[in-house]
C-alpha cells in the first residue's frame, strides 16, 4: 500500500529546487560578469517581461483543467481525444505559415491576435457542445503557435531597432525563461484558488481571459509595430 505523502512535501521540494536554481543562476552570472544596462533598456525589458508574463499566464492557467472540464461535460474518452488532436493539429498546420504571415502583417498585430484568439478559445469552454469546443481547441492551437514565435520575434526586432547591444538580448531571454517557470508555478496555485472559490472548472479559463486582456492592453499602449 503506497505511503501517504508528508504534508508540505511538495512545497518544501519546490523551495529546495528554487534555491538550487538561484545558486546556479548567480554562479552563471558571476562567471560572465555583471551586465551594465541603461534605464531606457530596463524600462523596455520590464514592459516586455510584464506582457510576456501575462501572456504565458493565460496559457498556463488552462492546462490542468482542460481534460477535467471535458470529462465533466460527459464526453467519452474518444471525443476528448479528438478535441486534443484538433488542438495539436491546428498548432502544427497553422504554425507552418505563421512566420511569413507575422512578417507580412506585423509582429505586434500577431501578439494582439494571440490574446484575442486565446480569449475566444477560453470563452468556448462555457458551452458543453462538442462542435463549439472543437472550434475552441482549433483556436487554442493557433494561439499556442503564436505565443512561442511572435513574442520572441517582436522582442528581437525591437531590440535591434533600438540599437541595444546583443548581450542585453540574452539577458532578456534569460529573464523570460525564469519568468515562464515562475508564472507556471503561480498559475497552478491561482487556478486552484479560482476553481475552488467559484466552484467551477470554467473559472480558471475566465481568469486566463483577464490576463490576456491585460497583455493586449499593454501591447496596444506601449508596443510599436515592426515587420
Amino acid at each position: 500500500m503506497p505511503q501517504a505523502v508528508e504534508p508540505g512535501y511538495f512545497f518544501k521540494t519546490l523551495l529546495v529546487l528554487c534555491a538550487i536554481c538561484g545558486i546556479l543562476l548567480w554562479h552563471q552570472n558571476r562567471e560572465k560578469g555583471s551586465v551594465h544596462t541603461t534605464p531606457e533598456f530596463k524600462k523596455f525589458q520590464a514592459v516586455y517581461l510584464f506582457v510576456y508574463g501575462c501572456a504565458v499566464m493565460g496559457d498556463w492557467l488552462q492546462g490542468p483543467y482542460v481534460y477535467a472540464l471535458y470529462s465533466s461535460y460527459s464526453f467519452t474518452k474518444q471525443d476528448i481525444g479528438v478535441l486534443f488532436i484538433a488542438g495539436f493539429g491546428s498548432s502544427l498546420v497553422f504554425g507552418i505559415g505563421l512566420g511569413s504571415m507575422t512578417d507580412r502583417y506585423g509582429r505586434k498585430l500577431s501578439c494582439l491576435a494571440y490574446c484575442g484568439i486565446y480569449a475566444l478559445s477560453c470563452l468556448t469552454k462555457h458551452w458543453d457542445n462538442f462542435w463549439v469546443l472543437l472550434v475552441g481547441r482549433v483556436l487554442g492551437g493557433i494561439a499556442y503557435s503564436i505565443l512561442f514565435t511572435s513574442f520572441d520575434s517582436w522582442l528581437i526586432s525591437e531590440h535591434n531597432r533600438k540599437g541595444f547591444p546583443a548581450e542585453w538580448l540574452n539577458q532578456t531571454f534569460q529573464y523570460a525563461t525564469i519568468c515562464n517557470g515562475l508564472v507556471a508555478i503561480l498559475a497552478g496555485q491561482l487556478g486552484a484558488v479560482v476553481r475552488d472559490g467559484f466552484d467551477s472548472l470554467v473559472a480558471p479559463f475566465d481568469a486566463a481571459i483577464v490576463f490576456l486582456a491585460v497583455a493586449a492592453a499593454v501591447i496596444l499602449g506601449c508596443w510599436v509595430e515592426n515587420r
